[in-house]
């Protein structure tokens, strides 16, 4: 694995954050096309996600932005590669993007007068307890900064890693200020195996769910990437198996293929699942409009027509069954507050 290293600041503007690097200028645009710089991104709409959370990302540097609130990103690692000049396929496997100087651009951030303070999401594009996380503890960093600021904060993560800092998950969870997502894809051993081959077992995860609900850590779990034809009808199995877990909030997300992503996908399923293949590719057909991935605002996320329609009931289902919602307890910025030393150090 080839870690490639960014260490720059962070670009402010009027109507959004976002964290492009200014030495990678082999970017594109919403519509795809090249740009040199940030400033040609424009935001072109925003996509109802169901959820009421304003979120701030500081986890990549992928040109990923917040407008009004919203998050809004390259969906999702691959794809994300191909923004910044690399492949989505052998690339994708042996580079990755390493922030050095995330925990103290972060801590800039919080000491900064013009920060107000909201629930900062980490990640929405790749996964914060990747296993190099374990030697350069970033994440682990980060959260430091946001315990000393009490910031709250949503965690998504593949990894059982995240117990590791169940300690300081435990101090937000006093003030109200952290929520600890466990994606669970499949609980069906052979498909976890070649899906995600480097991530948690799905028995693992849902160990992190229970020791981090022993922790007093408020979780929840995420569906996410739903293979419609695959692994949807796993929807109340994983939903049921996570709530008994300690989960009290769920969400879903069904499969997106953007790019180079579904060529990559086609030849996934040729190799892995052949037998499948086909009634998968129907579905997916079904719910994009007769296509691999539609990426219009408002559908993606879910897709369309009656595939779509019976995996959101399925889901609902579920979560009825379950006792939960999509939502899960309410996170708070009361506690925030600026440390003294940070204080100090705007005057230095």
């Amino acid at each position: 694995m080839q870690v490639v290293r960014l260490c720059r600041g962070l670009q402010e503007h009027l109507r959004f954050f976002h964290t492009v690097d200014n030495a990678i200028i082999r970017k594109r645009d919403i519509e795809g096309q090249s740009v040199k710089s940030s400033a040609h991104l424009r935001v072109a709409s925003i996509e109802p996600l169901r959820i009421s959370l304003p979120l701030f990302d500081i986890t990549t540097g992928t040109g990923d932005f917040i407008a009004n609130g919203v998050v809004s990103h390259n969906c999702y690692a691959r794809p994300t590669h191909e923004y910044l000049g690399f492949s989505a396929g052998l690339d994708f496997e042996s580079k990755i993007l390493v922030k050095e100087d995330a925990p103290e651009l972060l801590r800039r951030e919080l000491s900064s007068p013009r920060w107000k303070p909201q629930v900062l999401a980490i990640s929405g594009v790749t996964d914060p307890y990747q296993p190099i996380e374990r030697r350069l503890q970033l994440t682990r960093r980060c959260l430091e900064v946001l315990v000393e600021f009490r910031n709250p904060v949503v965690i998504i993560t593949k990894n059982h890693l995240v117990t590791r800092d169940a300690d300081l998950l435990g101090q937000l969870a006093q003030y109200e200020a952290v929520r600890v997502f466990l994606s669970i894809t499949t609980l069906q051993p052979d498909v976890s195996r070649v899906m995600e081959p480097r991530a948690s077992h799905p028995t693992r995860r849902l160990a992190a769910l229970e020791a981090l609900t022993q922790a007093r850590v408020p979780t929840g779990v995420l569906v996410a990437p739903v293979v419609p034809g695959l692994t949807d009808h796993e929807l109340p199995s994983i939903i049921a198996a996570a709530t008994q877990a300690g989960a009290r909030a769920a969400g879903y997300v069904t499969l997106r293929l953007p790019h180079g992503v579904g060529r990559l996908f086609e030849d996934w399923l040729t190799q892995h699942f052949p037998d499948r293949k086909g009634k998968v590719l129907h579905r997916i057909h079904s719910i994009r409009q007769g296509k691999l991935n539609d990426s219009r605002f408002g559908s993606r996320m879910r897709g369309e027509g009656i595939f779509a329609e019976q995996i959101e009931a399925l889901f609902a289902m579920a979560c009825r069954k379950a006792g939960i919602d999509g939502r899960g307890p309410h996170l708070s910025t009361a506690a925030f507050r600026v440390p003294a030393k940070a204080q100090l150090s705007l005057f230095e």
